[in-house]
């Protein structure tokens, strides 16, 4: 490669220098001519020639060099690491809340935005504890806390809410011997643990028990799933959609102790076996939250403490190698949803907004077409309207534009539609129009009308396609958006609700 540059630059090299002499050479003979006439004239179109040469020598090269050179990569520095790139999406999630006009909407949606971007900041973790009613999620929290949290008993339900603790912890790094990675990440500044109501409990209330905690479950960073024998579908469906959505979980078997030893291993073989696709082996966690009391020889009867040494270890694991991380993801798909919410609240806003313009250009262009002496529709005629329709409805999308921006816009739907042949079928509309009441002269005028408010709807009806879709008319083109909101906007029903419409205003 590099030898053919030199060889190239070597001939292009002797190329100019031939040019260059040769040029000297015939300034030299035009200079000698004209010099016989008058010397002062040849040394003035000489330097003429030379500057004019210069000039274009200069240009050339240095279009050369903007060809030649080397292309520079635009550098863009994305970021990489889970809690950047949650804090990224959840500004770009705040920027689309902040455009939401309705205010109600607008500040829940600003209230879970700011309590995310807290949690980002203060790496609180979240774990929420999950399962059927009375499988021992409140006797397991008890335990993690170390203090009783909530009444337990042998009913169905018994946390009837949610209930979260806040427990302090101290950030800290691991070694070497973490994730593959060399270093393990550091944990979570504090940890909120929540008890969730049962789930899939019978009846209305267990209904609206289950719902809050699926919500709980959703939002959490660890979930703990607690059982307290083999993993039936109501429980694993649950488990399984959760872990396909990013949940990191935990199967808790619990009260293992009502087992024999044997008993106890052989479910928890099975439990992992029915989780082998969803869960790894160690993340099957057998304990006894709340062991049975013991009645020693001499009649006292003792309450053992509890057994989840091991689910301790296995959380505090992953709180030390995961814990930001999971954070960080859990953040990002939150904020996520939170932009999809808004952005879903911007599209109905956006669409009544459009919907509003769109109708007081129908009456706009029907007014101006019904005023003109002209015997036909002309579709260039309304232009002017739909033009000034065009910056409007941009602006409430987000994107401006000036009049002599949008004049071609306008123009190439009103050609779109001539071409269909739609300015011919608006002509139809008197006759529908007179059938509504052809005594007058101003239900001529108002069929007149009505067909400018027709074709007025179809292209407003386009252009927010065209806007909703970020400027693009799609893989059909014009032509299909103006088909498919002809075929919308059903011609007959159009015309006699405007007429009715009309005559109402007037009378």
């Amino acid at each position: 490669m590099r030898r053919s540059v030199v060889l190239l630059s070597a001939i292009a090299f002797l190329m100019i220098l031939v040019t260059l002499l040769t040029t000297v050479s015939s300034l030299g003979q035009l200079y000698r001519a004209m010099a016989t006439l008058s010397p002062l004239l040849a040394q003035l179109i000489i330097v003429l020639i030379v500057l004019a040469m210069a000039a274009a020598l200069g240009v050339l090269t240095y279009y050369a060099w903007l060809f030649l050179r080397p292309k520079r990569n635009r550098v863009v520095t994305l970021p990489e690491a889970p809690d950047q790139v949650a804090a990224v999406s959840l500004q770009a999630a705040s920027q689309q809340v902040s455009q939401i006009e309705d205010e109600i909407a607008r500040q829940a949606l600003v209230a879970r935005s700011e309590a995310l971007a807290q949690r980002l900041q203060d790496q609180v973790f979240q774990m929420v504890v999950f399962g059927l009613g009375s499988a021992g999620k409140t006797a397991l929290v008890n335990a993690l806390l170390g203090e009783m949290a909530g009444t337990v008993a042998a009913t169905l339900g018994t946390t009837a809410k949610a209930q979260t603790y806040r427990v302090a912890l101290r950030n800290s790094r691991g070694d070497s011997r973490g994730d593959s990675r060399g270093q393990e990440s550091e944990g979570a500044g504090e940890i909120l643990i929540t008890d969730t109501p049962g789930l899939l409990e019978a009846g209305v209330f267990g209904e609206a028990r289950s719902q809050v905690a699926k919500g709980w479950a959703v939002a959490a960073d660890l979930l703990l799933f607690v059982v307290d024998n083999d993993l039936h579908r109501v429980e694993y469906e649950p488990l399984a959609m959760l872990v396909g959505i990013g949940k990191r979980s935990l199967l808790v078997f619990n009260k293992c102790d009502r087992y024999l030893p044997e008993e106890k291993e052989q479910i928890l073989q099975r439990l992992r076996e029915r989780t082998n696709r969803l869960l790894k082996a160690e993340d099957v966690v057998a304990i006894a939250a709340k062991p049975a009391p013991v009645r020693l020889g001499d009649g006292t009867i003792v309450q053992p403490d509890p057994e989840i040494s091991d689910l301790i270890e296995r959380i505090t694991t992953i709180l030390r190698r995961e814990g930001r991380d999971l954070i960080a993801h859990n953040l990002l798909s939150q904020s996520q949803q939170i932009g999809e919410e808004a952005r879903f609240v911007l599209a109905g806003e956006r669409s009544q907004q459009a919907d509003s313009i769109v109708d007081r250009y129908q009456w706009i262009g029907a007014g101006v077409l019904a005023a003109m002496p002209l015997p036909g529709v002309d579709m260039l005629a309304t232009a002017a309207v739909n033009t000034q329709m065009v910056v409007e409805l941009g602006r409430v999308y987000g994107i401006e534009m000036s009049i002599e921006e949008a004049k071609p816009l306008a123009v190439s739907l009103a050609k779109t539609m001539a071409a269909l042949s739609l300015a011919k079928g608006a002509m139809k509309l008197l006759s529908v129009g007179l059938q509504v009441n052809p005594a007058t002269a101003v239900a001529s005028k108002l069929v007149q009308g009505a067909s400018a408010a027709y074709l007025t709807r179809i292209a407003g009806k386009s252009f927010i396609t065209y806007f909703q879709a970020n400027q693009d008319w799609g893989d059909g083109g014009i032509q299909a958006v103006v088909e498919q909101q002809y075929q919308l906007n059903r011609r007959d029903e159009f015309v006699k609700q405007f007429l009715r419409s009309a005559v109402e205003k007037l009378t």
